[in-house]
């Protein structure tokens, strides 16, 4: 007679409970992972329109000063955004 301990590796690999469950929390983690990536994807693009409105508030006046025209505002802020990256 055998225990279950050892009637295990002899099940086929779709019968093994440890098989499965493996299987299954490695799916939830891939998918947390992708909920993870794209909520940070969400919120930096959120963050990029909210740095654009609030530069294109400025003055031209200092948005000069600062080295920044405002037709380079984008692209500004892009090369921000890759830094914090």
């Amino acid at each position: 007679m055998t225990d279950l301990t050892t009637a295990c590796p002899a099940l086929p690999r779709g019968l093994r409970q440890q098989d499965r469950c493996a299987r299954a929390l490695a799916g939830q983690r891939d998918l947390i992972r992708m909920i993870a990536r794209m909520m940070s994807w969400i919120w930096a693009q959120w963050r990029r329109r909210e740095i654009i409105r609030a530069l294109n508030k400025v003055d031209d006046h200092l948005l000069r000063d600062a080295g920044i025209e405002r037709g380079q505002i984008e692209e500004f802020v892009d090369t921000l955004m890759a830094r914090w990256r």
